[in-house]
């Protein structure tokens, strides 16, 4: 049996924003690193070669950098899951989702600090 489930991804979107519980952390902006995961049925989409039966990325993208931004969290696990879940509820397309962030520069002598979660529908 042939299913159409598959995988987008958003690899590696850097930006910067106000993350951190240190005092330092909440008065300017820093780099981050997001990687996003999005598994869907590519079936419809394939078939008709039409954006309407997938998920537009680019403005995905655009639509969580300002989630983030806005958002001023503080710890990174909750980025992940309040993405994820920011996803699903505007995506009904999707079926899981997969979000990872990195701060570069959270840990001197290191590529950063990461946090990452999936969740599904």
């Amino acid at each position: 049996m042939v299913t159409g489930a598959g995988r987008l991804s958003i690899k590696d979107l850097q930006f910067d924003c106000i993350i951190g519980t240190l005092p330092f952390e909440r008065e300017a902006v820093q780099p981050v690193v997001l990687n996003v995961d999005l598994w869907l049925d590519f079936s419809a989409a394939s078939r008709n070669d039409d954006l309407a039966h997938s998920i537009d990325y680019a403005q995905l993208a655009e639509d969580l950098q300002d989630f983030i931004k806005n958002a001023q969290f503080q710890l990174v696990e909750t980025v992940v899951m309040e993405s994820a879940k920011f996803i699903l509820n505007h995506h009904p397309k999707v079926l899981a989702a997969q979000v990872a962030i990195r701060k570069p520069n959270a840990i001197p002598q290191s590529a950063g600090a990461e946090a990452c979660v999936k969740i599904a529908r």
